[in-house]
């Protein structure tokens, strides 16, 4: 999993690219977590071609870790795959997620 910092105006956007398993998961999580600074954030999902259990989890965590600093955060940009596993699960009532990256744009401002 590769993560990258996009944009860090007034508006953080960071990328993930690759699988969110077991092998990823907690690197990503710790990763990610590390990036939240105050700013209101963007996670793009648009380059993630899977997303496991622990996966899930760590974008959870990621979310819950944003809403402890007041960090209005957002997952943009799943594909179907990932999406269709968010609402098999159900995690697509506890994760803030929109369509695109400028939908996201528009739920920050």
């Amino acid at each position: 999993m590769t993560i990258k910092v996009e944009r860090d105006d007034d508006i953080k956007i960071i990328s993930l690219d690759g699988q969110l398993d077991v092998a990823s998961s907690d690197n990503t999580r710790d990763g990610v977590i590390s990036l939240l600074d105050g700013k209101p954030t963007i996670i793009s999902l648009a380059k993630v071609s899977y997303v496991s259990s622990s996966g899930l989890r760590a974008l959870l965590m990621i979310a819950k870790t944003a809403k402890s600093k007041k960090i209005n955060m957002v997952y943009a940009a799943a594909i179907d795959e990932v999406i269709d596993v968010f609402e098999m699960t159900g995690f697509i009532k506890m994760l803030r997620c929109v369509k695109t990256v400028e939908d996201a744009e528009k739920a920050l401002s």
